[in-house]
């Protein structure tokens, strides 16, 4: 399991990385664009374009990145006052649902692909290049919830852990 952790981590890392520069290259492109048509009064079609799939690609791996991070929304006020018990069975319930929502995205993935052949304008890639990164995300967002399911049921993390500070008599909440 610490592998398959560390894998998972240091592909978090690449695909932050990798979601930087997405960004670095939206920017450049648009910088670019601005100044020339400013210059030359000519502005290129295809970077909105390619500007548009670099924002869904970082977005798709940043997906992965805020998921393993641990940053995602949790409601925790009910679950943090069960009783250890019932704090373990909702971690493993929620991490079975984040599994099964992964796995509806992947299952209809192949499906996705073989309808989107067609090239996009201004790119000339094939559409299916726009949803490749949320395919490879969901996989990993799926073994990242695997992961914890595994954790919380052998008991070497806990689920919803008790954060809650006792009020001070007479302070305000």
């Amino acid at each position: 399991m610490r592998a398959l952790d560390g894998f998972l981590d240091a592909i978090a890392s690449l695909f932050k990385g990798l979601a930087t520069l997405c960004l670095a290259v939206m920017v450049a492109l648009n910088l670019f664009n601005v100044a020339f048509r400013a210059v030359f009064d000519h502005a290129f079609g295809w970077i909105f374009s390619w500007t548009l799939l670099l924002f869904i690609w970082m977005l798709l791996l940043g997906f992965f990145v805020y998921m393993r991070n641990r940053r995602d929304v949790v409601v925790d006020i009910f679950m943090s006052r069960l009783p250890p018990v019932g704090r373990r069975v909702g971690g493993m319930f929620a991490c079975l649902v984040g599994m099964a929502v992964m796995a509806a995205i992947l299952r209809g993935a192949p499906a996705l692909i073989s309808l989107q052949r067609a090239p996009m304008d201004g790119t000339g890639l094939p559409i299916w290049t726009q949803s490749l990164p949320l395919f490879v995300s969901a996989a990993l967002v799926f073994a990242h919830f695997l992961l914890s399911f595994i954790e919380i049921a052998t008991g070497r993390a806990e689920a919803f852990p008790r954060d809650i500070e006792p009020v001070e008599k007479g302070a305000v909440e």
